[in-house]
């Protein structure tokens, strides 16, 4: 059994982008296998900034590879 991403509102934020469903989403899920094109990576970027209050630029977005990732560094940087 995989462990789910541990916040919902990123898995939402994801699905929007790639429709992939929240459930298939692991820590270990490639962001680049979810065909996420680099607009809406950016797109992601700002839903996160509006969501979680995390600003990510063009260079820390990429940077991340897994949707584990991208949520230990947003709850790392929550204000």
């Amino acid at each position: 059994m995989t462990t789910p991403v541990p916040s919902p509102e990123l898995a939402q934020i994801i699905e929007e982008a790639s429709g992939v469903e929240p459930e298939a989403l692991t820590p270990d899920t490639k962001l680049t296998d979810l065909g996420i094109s680099s607009l809406a990576m950016i797109e992601i970027a700002v839903r996160i900034e509006d969501t979680f209050g995390v600003r990510l630029d063009d260079a820390t977005i990429f940077s991340l590879p897994t949707v584990g990732e991208l949520d230990a560094h947003i709850e790392a940087h929550r204000s």
